[in-house]
């Protein structure tokens, strides 16, 4: 599984979503189903700073 998480953060303890067209989504996916052995799932994370931490856990 891979996990993709796109935030923007001036401060390190706030971060905001950054929006990602579904066209780059569906390009990186595939570059990662193709270039990536094992992989057979590709999240997209939703999750703002606070609650979550920037770094995943």
């Amino acid at each position: 599984m891979v996990i993709l998480r796109a935030v923007n953060s001036v401060d390190a303890t706030s971060a905001t979503v950054e929006e990602v067209p579904y066209e780059v989504l569906f390009k990186i996916r595939d570059r990662i189903f193709s270039e990536v052995k094992g992989v057979n799932r590709v999240l997209f994370d939703l999750s703002t700073k606070p609650v979550a931490t920037i770094e995943y856990e």
